[in-house]
């Protein structure tokens, strides 16, 4: 028997690693699964697929770490509590050097 005539046959492996990074696209783009698939060219059916396929561990739970992605928010302001009570609200973008400096007169004790 001959092979199909098209598209090169993909390896299980090298499938996954396609889908995942399908969805790892899908996890930071703001669509919806729909147009998301519209827009890859591939069916919501295929897609609901591997979405459940590769939600499952391929390896027992004890094994390790599992990573998922993570879409990070804007920037915000960040808190910084010393030891001495003093709290220092940073806003995103804030002058590191200046920080550095408050910090180390705040944690010197009193004036």
């Amino acid at each position: 028997m001959s092979e199909p005539v098209g598209r090169p046959r993909r390896s299980r492996e090298a499938t996954r690693q396609l889908w995942a990074e399908r969805l790892a696209r899908f996890a930071a783009a703001e669509q919806s699964a729909a147009a998301f698939c519209a827009a890859e060219g591939v069916s919501p059916n295929s897609f609901f697929y591997w979405k459940r396929q590769l939600a499952t561990p391929l390896s027992p739970p004890d094994s390790g770490p599992v990573f998922l992605p993570v879409r990070l928010a804007p920037a915000a302001p960040v808190e910084v509590a010393l030891p001495n009570g003093a709290i220092l609200r940073l806003a995103p973008g804030c002058d590191l050097s200046f920080v550095r400096s408050l910090i180390n007169a705040l944690a010197g004790g009193p004036c």
